[in-house]
């Protein structure tokens, strides 16, 4: 089985809003996070519309310039004027965010029945392998087995990290189930590599594309009659 790791293990959301909150009041102060915009500011920078993040991935970008970007479209939203203070949204945000990492609710009986039942695991993240290996570690979700973008040089919907998954856990692609919660990088991407796909919906906001499984909660998985595990 492999997972994604960003809000499909980690609540990363979670921790960048707070990270987020932080360090925009430390740069412009207290009264800020009373902007009426605020919650429009914090949706614009965590979901990221303009895809900076992708373009990270795909090499346009170096991983300090997606979330400055993401930084001064939020400012722009609140009117703020002037740069990003760098030192406060590079080095001071990821103390912070870093801190707030932590698994969803679901995640670690279902990680713990999976051991049960003899079932090996891994994960397939559009990040460098070292810094989700971390993440993982920081969250308390260890993983042996950890593909990054560093692997295959080719991020996810791509087929390459999702075989090199199920090769790296000696599992047929066909009977390796992918789990994440980006219906193009992971759903899309894991069916056409020939996995089994499944998306993690826990706001129930996602539409699951054909042939690709989707559930409200980890904890639903092992009860998907199509599934024997």
């Amino acid at each position: 089985m492999l997972f994604d790791v960003d809000d499909t293990l980690v609540n990363l959301s979670g921790a960048q809003q707070v990270a987020f909150r932080h360090q925009l009041a430390a740069q412009f102060g207290d009264r800020v996070l009373s902007h009426p915009a605020l919650d429009v500011a914090l949706e614009a920078f965590v979901h990221d519309p303009k895809d900076y993040y992708n373009s990270y991935i795909n090499g346009q970008l170096t991983f300090a310039e997606q979330r400055l970007h993401r930084v001064l479209d939020a400012m722009r939203i609140l009117q703020l004027d002037g740069e990003p203070d760098e030192e406060l949204w590079i080095i001071g945000y990821e103390d912070i965010v870093s801190q707030h990492w932590a698994p969803f609710d679901d995640v670690p009986p279902f990680l713990q029945a999976l051991e049960d039942m003899g079932i090996t695991y891994g994960a397939a993240t559009n990040n460098t392998t070292e810094y989700q290996a971390y993440k993982l570690e920081q969250a308390g979700l260890p993983f042996d087995v950890v593909i990054g973008t560093d692997v295959t040089g080719k991020p996810k919907p791509d087929a390459s990290m999702f075989l090199e998954g199920a090769q790296r856990l000696n599992a047929a692609p066909e009977h390796t189930l992918m789990i994440g919660d980006d219906v193009i990088n992971d759903g899309v991407g894991a069916r056409d590599a020939g996995l089994i796909s499944l998306l993690v919906d826990r706001k129930d906001t996602l539409v699951s594309p054909e042939r690709v499984y989707k559930v409200r909660s980890l904890g639903d998985v092992l009860h998907i009659d199509d599934l024997s595990f």
